[in-house]
């Protein structure tokens, strides 16, 4: 669990990058042809733009860590 808490708490930091990076493989893998890889890089951009999207819809690193601990413990039977 303190590692969810960790990477909610820092998600601009791994998934602006990451979103970066998968949109400029798709771009390539696009013009490569290889449109399984494509989808692949375009899913891994959309699950960082819905992180970040997160990030900001929480209200920051201690807001976000807050709902995703409140999200587990609702999950808890």
């Amino acid at each position: 669990m303190q590692e969810s808490l960790f990477l909610a708490r820092h998600i601009p930091f791994w998934a602006i990058p990451l979103m970066l990076i998968s949109a400029e493989m798709t771009y390539l893998f696009w013009l490569r042809r290889k449109k399984k890889l494509a989808i692949l890089s375009v899913c891994l951009c959309l699950i960082a733009i819905g992180c970040n999207v997160f990030y900001i819809y929480a209200g920051g690193p201690e807001k976000s860590a807050k709902i995703l601990k409140t999200l587990h413990r609702d999950m808890k039977p």
